[in-house]
């Protein structure tokens, strides 16, 4: 009976290994599903919706070869809006046919033209949340993975395209990685360890007892005393052998060598299942609660994150910094437009005509602040209000030398715009923030804002009208009837443009006994002001004034001369009769609500001479 406990044990044992080693290997399943991608139309472009990959269990990947294969993951409000004008495959998954369908998509609108607008390559479009490419372009043998995150199965979709020229990469596959964890593999590796351990004693105990019975009764005592009996059995007989034949091994120590290897083989099987993979998991798991959705109170989604606009900020970094190095207006495009191209474009054009010229504009970095605004919204255009920290050239020649001294370059508040799906966000202010200014209190950029009308009455001044009033203010001094709008104790633009400095010119020409005439006229500029709500109360509004100086010759013996940075930007040499230079202030205004009877201010501006002429 006690052999028949010890075999049963020890084949319950080589079950339950056998079963633990199968969960790991044989019985493990397959280590990824597989599903290829057909593609049969001749487009540039395919897109899958998240929710296809929730058809497979598995973490999914998009696996693409082939010359100049490209990959992205974005929201698929985005994805849908990008590839609206161009025609497309759109993907889905059949789990019966065990592949991936496609359907030809036309493309959904013309231009105003009438003609279709032509296929661009979809690299380095700002609505990407992650995206990868080819980096070899030529031979077409290299494999590139982008692994789709869970998060992908609701709102996110992945555009799959080669240069949009090219049609999509034909060797493209869907790949699921399977779960590859066994947590009952553990259990059975232990159960069987523990079950030939107990077969093994069983066995021990099964052989000593038959031994006993064969040697004397006296002196039977202490543990395995027949096996010992045994052996000492063997060790007399052996005794007779020549002395040349070198003595037997203690019989304790034979035990000990033949039950080391069967030790040594149940504490690996223990320490292999020491991973938590193969172990079931008992921790409580948080439980998934759904968002309720009030279709009464829902808000349209803040369009980026927080990963692109740091690479928005990055890359408008490096364009304008190109840009200052080369002194090259083309360098600014691909990140710049309206009323901060137009100031560095004069900038550059003065500079290289008088290289010592003393304004030089803050370099702008990379270094986001703490403050930013972002439009809530699922169309376009789209509107970011984004501070980063300036570099002036002087910080950057002191930079490492006596860092104590806190650097004079300010910080730049950014209007950036979004026209297009097809287009990227362009920085269209550049605004010098006012140095002991306090921002006013605004939401968190994660919960997004509003664009407000430019005709919104709610506010001390309608956005619209702002640039308008302050306008006014500065051609007409602190005296005009729009200064009360407006918190002037601590401006100093007025103090130094506008009719302050006519008056100035004015008086030091007259001390002379010149007989020209200065005068100044403002308006705001064409490019549409842009106001942010703040969230808890006001706005930011974003405009520009064009200052006009005008020197007028009033027919006598004295004219204004042109030279230095007015015939750099004009071409105009010498006496003129009239010469008008014009100056852009970018403006950043905080105007609160007109309930709470608060005066608009100002927060920052960046002044700029950007023409000249000798006409009124």
């Amino acid at each position: 009976m006690r052999y028949v406990l010890a075999i049963a044990a020890l084949v319950i044992s080589g079950v339950l290994l056998l079963l633990g080693i199968g969960q790991r290997t044989f019985l493990a399943g397959p280590a990824e599903i597989s599903y290829p991608v057909q593609i049969k139309s001749e487009t540039g472009y395919a897109a899958i919706d998240g929710k296809e990959f929730a058809k497979v269990p598995g973490q999914a990947n998009v696996v693409v070869r082939g010359s100049e294969a490209f990959v992205s993951t974005g929201a698929t409000r985005d994805v849908q809006g990008w590839l609206a004008p161009f025609a497309h495959a759109e993907l889905s998954v059949d789990q019966n046919k065990e592949k991936v369908l496609s359907a030809h998509v036309a493309a959904s609108s013309a231009a105003e033209d009438g003609e279709d607008m032509s296929p661009i390559d979809p690299r380095g479009s700002d609505l990407w949340l992650e995206s990868r490419s080819i980096k070899n372009q030529g031979s077409g043998t290299e494999k590139e993975t982008l692994r789709v995150p869970v998060a992908l199965a609701e709102d996110q979709s992945v555009l799959i395209a080669s240069n949009g020229v090219k049609p999509v990469p034909s060797d493209v596959s869907l790949v699921w990685v399977q779960d590859r964890t066994t947590p009952w593999a553990g259990p059975l590796l232990a159960a069987g360890g523990l079950f030939a351990v107990i077969g093994g004693l069983l066995y021990l105990f099964a052989v000593d007892h038959d031994r006993r019975g064969l040697g004397p009764r006296r002196g039977r005592r202490g543990p395995f005393q027949g096996i010992r009996n045994a052996f000492r059995r063997r060790n007399k007989k052996a005794g007779t052998v020549k002395s040349s034949v070198e003595p037997p091994v203690a019989p304790m120590r034979a035990l000990r060598r033949g039950t080391i290897p069967a030790l040594g083989l149940v504490v690996a099987l223990g320490l292999s299942g020491c991973s938590a993979s193969y172990w079931p998991d008992f921790s409580p798991q948080p439980t998934k609660t759904a968002p309720t959705k009030d279709s009464t109170t829902a808000l349209p989604p803040v369009p980026v994150t927080e990963g692109q606009m740091d690479r928005i900020a990055d890359q408008v970094s490096e364009v304008a910094g190109a840009g200052d190095d080369s002194l090259d207006a083309e360098a600014l495009k691909p990140r710049f437009d309206g009323d901060a191209l137009a100031q560095r474009t004069a900038n550059y054009t003065i500079r290289k005509a008088i290289p010592d010229y003393g304004v030089v504009p803050p370099r702008i970095t990379k270094d986001r602040l703490d403050y930013e605004l972002v439009q809530t919204t699922d169309s376009w255009p789209r509107t970011m209000f984004m501070t980063v920290a300036s570099e002036s050239k002087d910080d950057a020649n002191t930079q490492g030398k006596d860092e104590s001294k806190e650097g004079s370059s300010p910080s730049l508040a950014l209007i950036l715009t979004q026209e297009t799906p097809q287009e990227n966000y362009l920085t269209s202010r550049v605004i010098a923030l006012r140095g002991g200014i306090s921002m006013p209190q605004a939401a968190p950029a994660e919960d997004g804002t509003a664009l407000l009308s430019n005709d919104l009455e709610s506010l001390e001044l309608p956005p619209g009208e702002v640039g308008t009033a302050y306008a006014n203010v500065l051609q007409n001094g602190k005296e005009a009837p729009e200064a009360d709008s407006f918190d002037l104790t601590t401006d100093t633009l007025l103090d130094n443009y506008g009719l302050a400095r006519a008056q100035k010119a004015q008086q030091e020409s007259d001390a002379k006994g010149q007989t020209m005439k200065f005068s100044v006229q403002a308006r705001q500029g064409d490019l549409e002001p842009v106001a942010l709500s703040t969230g808890v109360g006001g706005a930011l509004v974003a405009t520009t004034v064009i200052e006009e100086q005008i020197v007028d010759s009033a027919g006598g013996r004295f004219k204004p001369q042109a030279a230095g940075a007015v015939t750099a930007l004009s071409g105009l040499t010498g006496e003129q009769d009239v010469l008008v230079q014009e100056v852009a202030h970018q403006m950043l205004f905080f105007v609160p609500n007109k309930s709470e009877h608060k005066k608009i201010e100002l927060l920052g501006v960046t002044s700029e001479l950007v023409g000249a002429r000798n006409s009124l």
